[in-house]
């Protein structure tokens, strides 16, 4: 691991334009696992877990209204900053957890899996989200959290942070997949995002969003490019 934070020294110093274990590789797929088993619990289409997200977050929601009488309108309001805190959470996880350079060779493996796999092979149809195993594994964890802060609530809530979640899978399946819009807010999205891949992992940390970036100081130094090379 003392590689990875004396090339992160380098990259910062000027000297390499990216340290190599964030460097994207030509092999579009990278394994994981030898297992196939293991493997195949790391890959996922876009779909399933958009699909499996939706119904469980609307049934939630639906509870929450019908059988909590929870008004409609602070349903609503509750959702909304539900779908906020899921960007803050997105800039801050991406930040603090996948970026963050350390010897430890635990958090380093969190990374790598999670996270370091994926800018090697930045194109992998297969790796731009989450599989629906371990997705239903923390989405549980993080409805057992906001159950706790309230346990009311958290049925309008939580689906409102999942929708916030998808709105991320989506825009970054569509970040890597397809070529830069010409609409304007959405160019500069995935130029945003072609910046955090292709010169500087350490900056553009917000997918669905450039709020927190602005808001924290750490959108881009550098002109940007086509989020997809070539495109």
């Amino acid at each position: 691991m003392e590689k990875n934070v004396e090339q992160y020294h380098l990259f910062r110093d000027g000297r390499i334009k990216m340290p190599e274990h964030l460097a994207p590789r030509r092999e579009v797929r990278g394994r994981l696992f030898g297992n196939r088993l293991m493997e195949s619990l790391t890959r996922s289409r876009i779909e399933p877990p958009i699909v499996m997200h939706l119904l469980i977050s609307g049934a939630l929601f639906t509870y929450g209204i019908v059988s909590l009488d929870i008004v409609w309108w602070t349903a609503v309001i509750v959702a909304f900053s539900g779908c906020l805190f899921w960007s803050f959470a997105e800039y801050n996880v991406h930040r603090f957890l996948y970026h963050t350079e350390t010897n430890s060779r635990p958090l380093y493996r969190i990374q790598h899996n999670a996270h370091g796999i994926h800018h090697q092979h930045p194109v992998d149809p297969r790796r731009l989200a989450m599989p629906p195993v371990p997705g239903l594994l923390f989405s549980g964890l993080f409805f057992l959290l906001f159950w706790l802060v309230s346990p009311t609530y958290v049925f309008v809530f939580f689906p409102g942070f999942m929708l916030g979640y998808l709105t991320y899978i989506t825009m970054h399946y569509a970040q890597h997949r397809y070529k830069t819009p010409r609409y304007g807010p959405w160019k500069k999205l995935w130029q945003h995002h072609f910046v955090h891949h292709y010169v500087d992992p350490y900056s553009c940390y917000g997918v669905s969003t450039r709020l927190w970036d602005h808001v924290f100081g750490t959108t881009a130094k550098v002109k940007a490019g086509p989020a997809v090379p070539g495109s």
